[in-house]
């Protein structure tokens, strides 16, 4: 059983090894910087772990392997509990787990199709839980933090609501049901992919890795979802079929939210879709694999990750600190490593109790 000074021992590795990758990815490592990075992999195997680890979702792992190629059997290994999915050739980093302290998973197998008279299936996470759901017809789910779905199949269509939170579909092919996936004001439908949907503050969020989404907009008269706490699901207000022409083909690498959908011209051939670089989509994703990781991201968006993924308030009581640009990757549930670098940036963190924070700018204290 590891004692406290254990903990406190691999806690300051993954500290470590996160300001490692962030120094690497900035790019600004001299010749002795590089020369003091090899010598801290070469500590102990957990250093060695912890780096590939972390450098692996950051995408830093052919700078690793050239500054220690004894190390290569530990990526190898590593590698063995990663999958990858590739965008034009490209590959990713996968969707498995990589700190088992941390994230709380599960795999649901669903138990039946829709025949008509059951109810859906409901699953759901509760903050700081995450799970992974293996649907009957082969569909996997990842769930996000705080996040429910609704599963309800029939003959016809395979569907899915999203009432809160965020989820990985990677979908079994099956043209003659089409996998369509509901929120509160947005629809998207898909064959065989894989394709992010979050829902925040009322506005649907879609990201595809694999393949093409028709994403639309619901009808005004069918747009309200029941709150998130409704203890039985309805399904009258679902429509039985998307309307055509307000579809938006949306490809591998594009992402687009419902606001966004009423300035894409609907009816080009080529509509102008944000395209998510190759790094946006690994930060989008990071999740996933239990990390957190920002870049340029304001202070105000950094808490609210940080508030989803932990049972903490955390209050931004100057306002000047909202857009305070802000990057690095950590644990999803390493709040004081957070915290610690935050404060290494000047900003003032008042412990409060009961895990709540106050973020004060230096000056005005």
């Amino acid at each position: 059983m590891n004692n406290r000074s254990d903990i406190k021992s691999d806690k300051e590795i993954v500290s470590e090894a996160c300001a490692w990758v962030a120094q690497l990815e900035s790019g600004n490592l001299s010749a002795s910087d590089l020369a003091a990075l090899r010598e801290w992999m070469g500590r102990s195997p957990a250093h060695a772990r912890e780096i590939h680890a972390i450098a692996g979702l950051s995408g830093q792992l052919s700078i690793l392997a050239e500054l220690a190629p004894s190390l290569e059997a530990s990526v190898s290994v590593g590698n063995r509990l990663r999958k990858s999915f590739r965008i034009g050739g490209i590959a990713f980093p996968a969707f498995a787990a990589i700190a088992a302290f941390v994230i709380v998973s599960g795999v649901v197998i669903s138990a039946y199709l829709y025949n008509g008279n059951a109810a859906p299936n409901i699953y759901k996470t509760t903050i700081g839980e995450y799970r992974t759901i293996a649907l009957v017809d082969g569909t996997t789910v990842s769930l996000n933090t705080d996040t429910q779905i609704e599963v309800d199949y029939n003959d016809s269509e395979r569907r899915v609501r999203l009432i809160n939170g965020e989820a990985l579909f990677e979908v079994a092919s099956n043209p003659k049901r089409p996998f369509v996936v509901y929120s509160e004001n947005a629809v998207a439908e898909a064959v065989g992919t894989s394709f992010v949907v979050r829902l925040k503050e009322a506005v649907t969020e879609l990201a595809v890795v694999e393949g093409v989404v028709a994403f639309s907009k619901l009808p005004l008269s069918m747009e309200r979802l029941p709150p998130s706490g409704a203890k039985e699901p309805s399904r009258e207000k679902l429509p039985t079929a998307i309307p055509p022409l307000e579809r938006v083909i949306v490809k591998a690498g594009q992402a687009l939210t419902s606001t966004e959908l009423t300035t894409v011209t609907v009816l080009a051939e080529e509509p102008n879709i944000p395209v998510l670089t190759e790094r946006d989509l690994q930060r989008k994703l990071s999740w996933t694999d239990g990390f957190l990781e920002f870049s340029e991201t304001p202070l105000e968006d950094v808490v609210y990750e940080l508030t989803r993924h932990n049972d903490i308030s955390i209050e931004i009581a100057d306002p000047d600190l909202r857009d305070l640009k802000f990057g690095g990757i950590f644990r999803t549930g390493d709040v004081e490593q957070l915290l610690d670098a935050l404060a290494g940036l000047g900003v003032v963190i008042e412990d409060q109790g009961d895990n709540q924070f106050m973020l004060h700018a230096a000056e005005s204290v």
